[in-house]
């Protein structure tokens, strides 16, 4: 097969390619002046207009007809063929017209060939570009399930490890509950047998005038409810936390907690309605407190009242009595542990109850008109029906 060098740089080639058309023009001028053809003289013009679609310039194919056009006209004039048969000149006009037509042609190939083979690179760029965006896409995702691996490994080791750890904490947990609850039983034991021997010395003193031994023997009874109370908080700080938090209707709750104290005359009001909140279920103890604190420390106590009212999102739960109330230096330390007339755990175990969901508690009433406690809960913690007033 032969090869024809056209040259080594684009330059070159395109030098090279229009000085053929030159040369081929020049030459078919020559023999349509020296041997007439007629027709055959001009389709041999469109074959250097066919290549100048390889020339780079986007005018490149009406220039080069308008020179083949020019020839035509120069050879039909030089060869007298136009005085010879006048009906050849509107022919050569119709050939022009023709050479006008695909050198339009040519030039809308070259652009498409241009435009494809600009795509194709493009195409061909792309797919290299994404050959090796995936080559560095799998390498990575390869990196990252190794290290997915080794991570579920070490988290598989440490999940293991936890349960063991929990296992064991469980485990002595429930050996410490026992211990305590066998504790409780046998000191609640002794308690109630030291009870009844005192009893029985109060009966036997109760005929004498010794008051040093009956004031000795009131300190020891004193003294040993206040064991029982001790024995009793740490039961029920022992249920704190204990079980899941849940939903408790409020009304309900504190009507339960109020049947198991001795009211007497004192009228107590709920005004909750449908009002639930997400607490420990230790809160039945928080409003038994509240309503025995007011019959224990209240003086002249004829009213309870239990209501609530929104502030912003939160929702406020109000415990009121018109009892004597609480001193303004004392307003401080009352959720203290041990502060108090007798054990001091009963409001220290409010706010210990209330706290596991975030709720707070805190005494503003004036003193000599009732005591007055106001509990907030947050807007996740409370759920009701209705809308109470702000």
């Amino acid at each position: 097969m032969i090869r024809i060098n056209l040259g080594t740089t684009i330059r070159e080639q395109q030098q090279s390619v229009l000085a053929a058309i030159l040369c081929l023009t020049i030459g078919i001028l020559a023999a349509d002046i020296l041997i007439p053809l007629g027709f055959v003289i001009w389709v041999l013009y469109l074959v250097p207009l066919l290549m100048s679609v390889w020339l780079p310039h986007r005018y490149s194919p009406f220039l080069i007809a308008w020179l083949l056009s020019g020839a035509l006209l120069a050879g039909s004039l030089a060869s007298g063929s136009v005085q010879e048969n006048v009906s050849d000149l509107p022919n050569r006009a119709v050939f022009i017209l023709m050479i006008a037509i695909v050198a339009l042609l040519a030039f809308e190939i070259r652009n498409n060939y241009a435009s494809l083979e600009e795509e194709i690179a493009e195409r061909t760029a792309a797919q290299k570009q994404l050959e090796v965006l995936t080559g560095t896409l799998e390498e990575r995702v390869e990196m990252r399930t190794r290290e997915l691996s080794a991570m579920n490994e070490e988290l598989a080791r440490d999940i293991s490890e936890r349960r063991r750890v929990e296992a064991a904490l469980a485990t002595a947990n429930g050996k410490l509950l026992l211990l305590s609850q066998i504790t409780r039983h046998d000191i609640s034991n002794r308690i109630f047998a030291l009870l009844v021997n005192l009893d029985l010395v109060k009966d036997q003193t109760a005929a004498t005038d010794n008051r040093d031994l009956q004031d000795s023997i009131q300190n020891m009874e004193k003294n040993v409810f206040g064991i029982q109370a001790q024995i009793a908080f740490t039961r029920d700080y022992q249920e704190i936390g204990a079980q899941a938090p849940a939903w408790h209707q409020v009304e309900r709750t504190i009507r339960s907690a109020a049947g198991q104290l001795n009211l007497a005359k004192v009228r107590l009001e709920v005004n909750t309605s449908q009002l639930e909140v997400f607490a420990d279920p230790m809160i039945g103890k928080v409003f038994y407190n509240l309503i025995d604190n007011a019959l224990r420390h209240g003086g002249e106590v004829t009213r309870i009242s239990f209501s609530c009212r929104k502030e912003g999102s939160a929702m406020v739960i109000i415990c009121e009595d018109d009892g004597t109330g609480i001193a303004e230096k004392d307003r401080q330390h009352i959720f203290s542990k041990g502060f108090g007339r007798d054990s001091g755990l009963g409001l220290f175990l409010i706010h210990e109850i209330l706290s596991i969901t975030g709720i707070t508690i805190r005494e503003c009433g004036e003193p000599g008109k009732g005591a007055r406690f106001e509990m907030t809960v947050f807007a996740e913690n409370y759920r009701t029906t209705y809308e109470p007033e702000p």
